[in-house]
Order: structure tokens, then sequence, then C-alpha cells
């Protein structure tokens, strides 16, 4: 089974790839809690995908703050760090269609949850959950996420979609062995001048970025 067009930022060499086992640190929203398979990430659109991986670039709110107190405002622009003109080079906006052997498990839709819920109500209980929420499904409990990425692997599942914790959007999560990634079209150079999505997402969040050479 194939879909349409989804994205991704990833890795020159192969932006379409899994991250190798090497560098694998297995905590990521719905890897197999039990390491049995990784999972790659991709968007239903550019931005979506930019603001994924971009977030961390943003100052905390606790620094700025912290700053801001013993230095006034003004300092504040001494604490964004800019989007490198390493990364830049060394990332690619990749459009990118999914190969299924298996269902997209869509957790964005209420009776899906519900169903998890009755199924995985200890689960939820042990670690203080209410209800399976949208909330949950994009916090940092990957203990939650993990372990329902597992029992949806085994069910069958070859890829969750769920709400990006940025923007709301829909994003995958595609299981290794299930699902993969294929080449939709030319890959995107973050490179100057800067596609248009790039430019979007760093002005959202003010940050600044390191000039490069040509794509």
């Amino acid at each position: 089974m194939s879909r349409g067009e989804l994205w991704r930022v990833g890795h020159r060499a192969d932006p379409l790839a899994f991250t190798p086992l090497s560098l694998c640190s297995w905590n990521h929203r719905f890897d197999d809690i039990e390491r049995r398979f990784r999972t790659i990430y991709c968007a239903e659109n550019p931005e979506t995908s930019l603001r994924e991986v971009l977030a961390d670039f943003r100052p905390n709110l606790a620094a700025l703050q912290a700053l801001a107190d013993a230095m006034g405002d003004d300092a504040l622009d001494d604490l964004s760090e800019p989007v490198t003109a390493r990364w830049r080079e060394e990332h690619l906006l990749a459009p990118a269609r999914m190969v299924l052997d298996g269902e997209i498990v869509d957790l964005t839709e209420p009776d899906v949850r519900a169903a998890i819920e009755a199924l995985r109500r200890e689960l939820l209980v042990e670690n203080g959950l209410e209800h399976l929420d949208l909330h949950e499904i994009t916090s940092r409990r990957r203990v939650v996420t993990q372990t329902i990425a597992g029992e949806l692997f085994d069910g069958g599942a070859a890829a969750v979609r769920f709400p990006s914790r940025l923007d709301g959007l829909p994003a995958l999560a595609l299981f290794e062995g299930r699902a993969e990634l294929l080449e939709a079209g030319e890959p995107i150079a973050l490179t100057d001048p800067a596609p248009d999505p790039l430019v979007l997402v760093c002005g959202e969040w003010d940050l600044a970025m390191e000039p490069t050479g040509p794509s």
C-alpha cells in the first residue's frame, strides 16, 4: 500500500532513512519500548516537519526571563542561538510517500483513542492519566506512547497518525519492518537562498539563520 506526498527533514546523506542503530536513542515518542523496531517521522506539510526539528533552537522561557531580570530585555537577543550554517548544510527537506504493510492507526480520532483507553486502562492510571486525550499523545510521557506503539505493532499496524505538539497539524510515525518512506521528488536544500517554509518557521520563532553558500 502506498500513500501520497509527505515531508521529512533528514540528514543529507539519506533524508528518508531510519536513524542508524548505532545512533538510535530509543526515546522517540513511538519507538518500541522493547526496542524491537525503530520509528521514522514525517508530516503532511513541510512547515510541520521543520517546526519539529527546529524547536530545540528556541531559548527556553526560564533562561529568557532570568536574563531579562538580570540585564534587561535588550539583552535577550544575546541568548538566541542561530540555526547554524552547518545544520542547514547537513539537512534536506524531502518530499516522500509511504509504503505500508499494515494499517495506519489514526490517534487524532476520538473513537480510536477511546478503544485504546478501554484496553490499557491500567497503564494510563499507573501514569496518572485520566484519559488518552490529545494532550497525552503529545506529552513527554514516553512510557505510555511507546507501550501503546508496541501493542499496535503487535496488532498489525504499520504507522500511527497524531497531532504535532508544535502546531497541532498531522504527523506520522512509521514502524520499522512495516513501513518505509520513498522519494516523491527532489529534496529541497536548506541553504541560501533559504526555501520559503524555512523562512516562515524561523520568522515565527524569531530564529536567525547563519548564512551559507548557495544551494
